[in-house]
């Protein structure tokens, strides 16, 4: 006769712990320290548990159906030197959105702050976190740098923190952001699929050097699938205007350009070229608001809720400051096929 097979009570008697801790502990709960979780995760394999996946299933159905407790309150701080910044980027107004149904499934709610508020000087807004019991911060809007002003330090070495899009390298914090080294190189190969020969990168360096040159390494080791007379520069968008843009354009004749700028459409219809006839466009951060462009949809909420979910944990494991070793979450785009871009034969001449 076989023996029984271990419950989970059986497995929180072994373990000297509550049957709600062992449950917290094969869910891999960050409400627990690791070392719990692991010790009893250890215990329940050792004795052969296994989860009833009919019980596992309806409780976690359960779960989802409830209202969250309030847990606490967290902090959204803008860095950019624009306030408004958060809500007129659409990938940034995303990024919030990520960011706040998140919060609100795991039953914390978000306030937002801007670091540049003159009535809030860095020490005083680490008050004012202190004074409202925020533990966490998320950090979003930095648009020229990869380091944050020491002026800042109050923040991020008393509170749990994460960098929301880029990595910075001083401090390193952890981060989410989307990977956009395999975005380029998707939309790539996408391009390719559809037939085209000669794709082109337009980017503006400051953009591409702020995400440590992603872009440009995804397009660059993508193109290692194209025969070598095919293999376009990248053309560095200096300024913003068709002075910069047309020569590059002319002198290497892209039949589909990969970018993050829309304006390039026009831009090349003053050449009399047709779009998408005689040369095709894909975005590499397609979102809603240009939907007839072919593109990479970045997954911006996706990227927000990951965020919240980092620093969360922080909280969970009671870590504030920099940690030694920053992790980061880099979610993955996908491809969203637009009349910007048909397949080479329909729509090209």
């Amino acid at each position: 006769m076989e023996p029984p097979i271990p419950t989970m009570q059986d497995v929180a008697r072994e373990a000297g712990v509550g049957k709600s801790t062992v449950s917290l502990a094969l869910r891999d709960d960050p409400r627990l320290k690791e070392s719990t979780r692991r010790r009893i995760q250890e215990i329940a394999e050792k004795m052969g548990y296994r989860a009833n996946a009919t019980v596992a299933n309806l409780m976690a159905q359960l779960r989802a159906s409830r209202t969250p407790r309030y847990q606490a309150t967290l902090a959204l701080v803008n860095l950019s030197d624009n306030s408004l910044i958060l809500r007129q980027v659409e990938t940034f107004r995303e990024w919030v959105r990520g960011c706040s149904h998140r919060a609100e499934q795991l039953g914390y709610t978000l306030d937002q702050f801007w670091v540049y508020d003159p009535s809030l000087p860095p020490d005083k807004l680490a008050r004012v976190l202190d004074t409202r019991g925020i533990r966490g911060i998320i950090f979003a809007g930095l648009h020229t740098m990869s380091q944050l002003d020491d002026q800042w330090s109050p923040l991020w070495t008393r509170f749990a923190s994460v960098i929301l899009g880029v990595r910075t390298t001083r401090p390193a914090l952890h981060f989410a952001s989307n990977d956009q080294y395999s975005t380029a190189m998707t939309a790539l190969y996408e391009a390719m699929a559809l037939g085209y020969k000669r794709p082109g990168l337009v980017l503006d360096p400051a953009v591409d050097n702020l995400l440590e040159r992603r872009f440009t390494g995804g397009y660059l080791v993508g193109q290692f699938a194209l025969p070598e007379a095919q293999r376009l520069p990248v053309c560095e968008l200096q300024e913003r205007t068709p002075r910069a843009f047309l020569p590059w354009f002319r002198k290497h004749r892209p039949d589909v350009i990969l970018t993050l700028h829309e304006d390039l459409m026009e831009w090349v219809r003053l050449e009399k070229v047709r779009v998408p006839e005689d040369v095709a466009f894909i975005h590499l951060d397609r979102h809603s608001t240009i939907n007839q462009w072919a593109g990479m949809e970045q997954n911006n909420e996706l990227v927000g809720s990951a965020a919240m979910d980092l620093v969360i944990a922080q909280l969970h494991r009671n870590e504030t400051g920099v940690p030694p070793f920053p992790k980061c979450v880099q979610i993955e785009s996908r491809w969203i096929a637009g009349s910007s871009c048909p397949p080479l034969g329909r729509g090209k001449k």
